[in-house]
Order: C-alpha cells, then structure tokens, then sequence
C-alpha cells in the first residue's frame, strides 16, 4: 500500500501510538483514550490499515521462547546493483532474517537475524547468504545481550 497522499491527523496519531505500545486495546479503550466513540475509533483503525499506516499488528514473541535465541547482524557486500533486486528477495522470504536495512558506507545492507544456535548461524551465512548472486563479503556480530529491544516506534 502506498501511502502518497494520505491525511493523517493528530487523531491517527495517537491512535497508531497507542496501538504501538498495545495492539490488543479494545476499540472502546482506544476511542475512549482519544475523544471518539468506539465505531468510529475502529473506522480510524481499519482507515490506516488500508492506507499502508498500520502495516500489521502482531504478538512480540519471546525469542527463546520460539528457540531463537541467537541474535546476530550480518553486514552484506554486493558486488553490483543490478544484484541488488535479487538479495532483497531472498532475503525477505527467508524466515530467519527479521530486518534488511540498505545502508550507507561500505557495505550494502545489514541483516537482523535470528537462530537457535551458532551451527545454524554458520548454515545461514554459508549455505544462504554467501550463495545468492552478488554477495562478495559478509561481516558477522553476534548479539551477547539486549539492554533495549524493541521496535515500537516514540509517540
């Protein structure tokens, strides 16, 4: 969804903060919490989900929990642009690889990955990453603690 030319207001906002910190609010909470009755809070919600505002709401899993509790980012080199499409691809429908981030400086991307173990780290960088076209060099850092983690984006 693109989202060229869509209005947000001070309402949508607060309601996307809301939802960021609890996406399980009831409609009559969030409505309640920014000045709309609860049909219309739910409007404004299912508004943003179409517009491409609200991309999905999920459940932030425990990563041990799901056994993966390593996590590593792995700085990627490509070789040249036009192999750029390719990796992107790949790597998005790979489940292990939770962000792609397009960077500046030496290396083209870094990936947030994460597995249940340092031989499953090396079968994703060997039998993975150093297999698609234009991969030239990678740089992995394993994670030894997270004081914040989190992806909720500041009201």
């Amino acid at each position: 969804m693109s989202r060229k030319n869509v209005e947000i207001d001070e309402v949508d906002r607060k309601i996307v903060g809301i939802l960021n910190h609890d996406a399980e609010v009831t409609n009559a909470t969030l409505g309640e919490r920014v000045g709309l009755s609860s049909s219309a809070a739910n409007e404004r919600v299912r508004k943003l989900k179409n517009q491409g505002v609200i991309k999905r709401i999920v459940a932030l899993a425990d990563s041990k929990f799901m056994n993966m509790g390593l996590c590593a980012f792995i700085y990627a080199l490509i070789d040249k642009q036009e192999n750029d499409k390719n990796f992107i691809k790949a790597v998005t429908k790979n489940p292990f690889i939770l962000e792609c981030h397009h960077l500046t400086g030496e290396y083209s991307y870094i990936l947030k990955v994460r597995v249940a173990s340092t031989r499953e780290l090396e079968e994703l960088i060997t039998d993975f990453l150093k297999m698609q076209v234009g991969v030239s060099k990678t740089v992995t850092q394993i994670v030894l603690s997270s004081p914040k983690d989190g992806s909720v984006i500041i009201e």
